[in-house]
C-alpha cells in the first residue's frame, strides 16, 4: 500500500512539472504573437517617406500612387522580419549555449558520459533488483560489463601503454641485449616445456587419439619448412608463439569449463539475433522466401551482418578489439605492425573490407608482407559468410573460435613460408584505422550495401561452378563407365570420389576418425578447389543425417544401418537414404575449423584482381606471391583443425 501511495506522488510531481512548463511554453509564445501582432498593427499606420524635390511625409491612406504602396510594402514587410525582443533573447541563449559547448567540449562530453553511466547504474539497479538469475538478465550484466571494460579502455589505452613501455624499459634496462635474448628463450622453453607436459599428461592418457593430431601439427610445418621460400632466413619466433598462441586460445575455448559456456553462450546470442532477419526478408520476398534458402535466407543474413559489423566500426567497438588483439600478436609474434594489424582485422571481416586499410601502404610492403596479408585473408572469412555457414548447421562457437585461432596461424605459416629479408621492418608504427562513416544511420546503409559485392559473387560463383561441377562429375561417370567403374561392383567416379582419396591423409592427420576420413576429405577437396560454400553445405547435410540417425537408432534401439557404394547410409528397417552419410561429432568439429577460410582457387583469382586494381605497378609482385600465399592460408586452415583436434575429445 505504501508503495502504491509512493508511485502515484511521483506521478503526481512529474503531472505537475509537466503542466507547468506546457503552460510557461504557451505564455511565452502567446506574448511573442502579441508583439508581433502590435508590429504589423503599428507598420499599417505610420506614414511613409517619399523622397521626391524634398516634400514632406504624407499619411499611407493620402497615397494613391502605385509607387509608394509598393515601397510601403516592402518596407512592411522588411520591419515584420525583424525578430521579436523574446525572439532574440532565446536567439542569444541558444548563441551562448554553441560558444560554451564549443569552448569547453570535452567537459561538456564528460558531463555527458558521466550522466549516461550515472543512468545506466540506476537502470541496472531497478532491472537486477527485479529480476536476478535468469539467462536476460545475465546478459544484461555481460553487455554492461562489455561496454564497461570498451570504455574504460578507450579512456586509459595510451596512458596504461606508456606506462607499461616505461616500466619493462626501467625493468630490462640493467640487463645487456645478450641477457635479455637468454631470458626470453628460456622463458620460451619452460612455456613449450608446459605445453608437452600438458599433452603428454592430459592427452596422451586420457585421449591418446588425440596424439595424431599433434603429429599432424608437426607434419604440417615440416612441410612449409621443406617448402619455404628461404629455409635458411626464417624467423622462428612468429612460427613458436603463432602455435602457442593458437593453442592457448584453443585450450581456454574448448577444454575449459567457462571458456567453452563463455562461446557457447556468444554463439546463441549471435544466432538470435540472426534470427531477426526473418522480418526483413519476409517481408521484401514474402512468406514463401524459404522456398529458395540460399538465394534469399543465406544471402540476407550476410546483408545484416554486414551493416552489424559497420555500425559497431563506426561506433568504435572493432577498433578498441581489433587494438587489443593487435598488441598481443605484435608482443608475442613479433611481426610488422601492418601485417598484424591485417591479421586482427581479418577476425571480424573479410579480405575485401581490409584493402581500404592496407591501400596506403601497398607501395611500401615488401613481398613477404604482401605474402602475409593475403594468406590472413585466404585463411579467415568475413562475418557475413560465418553468418551463412550458421545456417548451414555449422556450430557458430567453433567458427567464432575458429576465426581467432586462425589469425596467429596465419601469421606463424606465411612468415614461415615466404620469410621477411629486408631488416627493420618490425619497428614501424601501426597505422590508425579511420572511421569512413559520419554517422549510425550512414553506417548501417553502407554496410549493407557492401554486401552486395559478395552476394554477387556468391550468387554468379555458385551457378557457375555447381554446374561445372556437375558437367566434371557426369563425364568422370561416363569415362568410369567404359572401364567398369560403375555400379554395382564400385562407386560412380567423381570429383568428391576422388578427392576423398587423395586428401583422406590429410584429413587423417588432423585427427579425424578413420572412418570419417574419405567424408571429411571430400569436404576439403571441394573447399581448395571449388568452393567453401559448397563444402559448408555438404557438412550442413552430413550433420543433418546424424540427427536423422540418432532419432533412428532411439525409436528403434534394435535397428540396422549400412553404408552404400555411393558414401550413403541406408536405414534398413524405414529404407529411408541419407545422401552424403554420417560422421562422428568429432570429426565434424574438425572439419568444421578446416572449411573455416577463404581459401580455393576462385578466391585466388579474385585477390589477385582486387589488389592489383589498388596497386598496379606491383602487379608482377603480387602475382608472384599470390600461389604461395594460397597454400599458405590453405595450410592454416588445417593447422587449425589440427591444434582443435588436439584438444577436443
Amino acid at each position: 500500500m505504501q508503495r502504491n501511495i509512493g508511485t502515484l506522488f511521483l506521478l503526481k510531481k512529474k503531472s505537475q512539472i509537466i503542466i507547468t512548463t506546457s503552460f510557461i511554453a504557451i505564455c511565452v509564445a502567446s506574448f511573442e504573437s502579441l508583439l508581433r501582432y502590435q508590429n504589423m498593427k503599428g507598420n499599417t499606420r505610420n506614414s511613409y517617406d517619399v523622397e521626391a524635390g524634398g516634400d514632406k511625409s504624407v499619411h499611407a491612406e493620402e497615397m494613391v500612387d502605385m509607387v509608394g504602396l509598393e515601397d510601403g510594402a516592402e518596407r512592411s514587410h522588411t520591419e515584420d522580419m525583424q525578430p521579436t525582443k523574446v525572439t532574440s533573447v532565446l536567439l542569444g541563449c541558444r548563441q551562448n549555449v554553441i560558444s560554451c559547448c564549443s569552448t569547453h567540449k570535452r567537459a561538456v562530453s564528460n558531463v555527458l558520459q558521466l550522466l549516461f553511466f550515472i543512468g545506466l547504474c540506476v537502470y541496472l539497479g531497478f532491472a537486477f533488483h527485479h529480476s536476478f538469475g535468469d539467462e536476460q538478465s545475465v546478459t544484461l550484466l555481460a553487455v554492461s560489463c562489455v561496454l564497461t571494460v570498451a570504455c574504460l579502455y578507450s579512456k586509459l589505452s595510451p596512458n596504461v601503454g606508456m606506462a607499461a613501455r616505461k616500466a619493462c624499459s626501467s625493468i630490462s634496462s640493467p640487463f645487456s641485449p645478450k641477457t635479455k635474448s637468454r631470458i626470453y628463450w628460456i622463458a620460451l622453453s619452460l612455456m613449450m616445456t608446459s605445453l608437452v607436459l600438458y599433452v603428454l599428461v592430459d592427452t596422451a592418457l586420457s585421449r591418446p587419439r588425440n596424439l595424431i593430431s599433434a603429429l599432424g601439427v608437426l607434419v604440417f610445418v615440416a612441410l612449409m619448412f621443406c617448402l619455404s621460400k628461404d629455409p635458411g632466413k626464417v624467423r622462428w619466433r612468429p612460427v613458436v608463439w603463432g602455435l602457442l598462441l593458437q593453442f592457448v586460445f584453443g585450450l581456454l575455448v574448448l577444454r575449459t569449463r567457462w571458456g567453452y559456456a563463455s562461446f557457447q553462450w556468444l554463439a546463441d546470442r549471435v544466432t538470435e539475433y540472426l534470427d531477426h532477419t526473418d522480418k526483413g526478408t519476409s517481408f521484401v520476398f514474402g512468406k514463401s522466401y524459404g522456398d529458395h534458402f540460399f538465394a534469399f535466407r543465406v544471402m540476407s543474413t550476410i546483408i545484416v551482418f554486414s551493416s552489424t559489423i559497420s555500425v559497431l566500426y563506426h561506433l568504435g567497438a572493432m577498433q578498441i578489439a581489433i587494438d587489443a588483439i593487435t598488441h598481443i600478436i605484435r608482443v608475442s609474434l613479433g611481426t610488422g605492425p601492418m601485417e598484424t594489424l591485417h591479421a586482427a582485422f581479418n577476425i571480424f571481416v573479410g579480405w575485401a573490407e581490409t584493402i581500404p586499410v592496407v591501400k596506403p601502404l601497398l607501395d611500401q610492403m615488401t613481398k613477404s608482407e604482401l605474402h602475409a596479408i593475403m594468406t590472413n585473408g585466404f585463411s579467415t572469412v568475413s562475418g557475413g559468410a560465418m553468418a551463412a555457414y550458421i545456417l548451414y548447421g555449422a556450430p557458430a562457437n567453433h567458427l567464432i573460435s575458429a576465426s581467432f585461432m586462425s589469425a596467429p596461424a596465419a601469421l606463424a605459416m606465411g612468415k614461415l613460408f615466404y620469410p621477411e629479408n629486408v631488416p627493420g621492418r618490425r619497428k614501424q608504427k601501426a597505422p590508425v584505422i579511420p572511421r569512413s562513416t559520419s554517422g549510425v544511420i550512414e553506417a548501417a546503409s553502407a554496410g549493407a550495401v557492401s554486401a552486395i559485392p559478395l552476394i554477387a559473387y556468391i550468387l554468379v560463383h555458385a551457378i557457375a561452378f555447381l554446374s561445372i561441377l556437375d558437367f566434371i562429375n557426369d563425364t568422370l561417370a561416363w569415362l568410369g563407365a567404359r572401364v567398369g567403374i560403375a555400379p554395382p561392383n564400385y562407386p560412380v567416379l567423381s570429383f568428391q570420389f576422388i578427392s576423398s582419396y587423395l586428401l583422406w591423409p590429410v584429413a587423417f592427420l588432423m585427427g579425424v576418425v578413420p572412418d570419417d576420413c574419405r567424408v571429411v576429405a571430400r569436404m576439403l577437396g571441394v573447399k581448395v578447389f571449388v568452393n567453401e560454400f559448397l563444402a559448408f553445405e555438404d557438412l550442413g547435410k552430413v550433420r543433418s543425417n546424424n540427427v536423422a540417425l540418432l532419432n533412428y537408432t532411439t525409436v528403434l534401439p534394435n535397428a540396422t544401418w549400412s553404408w552404400t557404394q555411393t558414401d550413403d547410409v541406408i536405414l534398413d528397417m524405414s529404407g529411408l537414404v541419407l545422401k552424403g552419410g554420417v560422421m562422428s561429432e568429432r570429426s565434424a568439429t574438425i572439419a568444421t575449423y578446416a572449411l573455416c577460410g577463404f581459401s580455393d582457387l576462385l578466391a585466388l583469382g579474385m585477390m589477385v584482381g582486387a589488389l592489383t586494381a589498388v596497386t598496379s605497378h606491383r602487379k608482377r609482385d603480387v602475382i608472384d606471391v599470390a600461389p604461395r600465399a594460397l597454400f599458405s592460408g590453405v595450410m592454416a586452415c588445417f593447422l587449425t583443425a589440427a591444434m582443435s583436434g588436439l584438444l577436443i575429445d
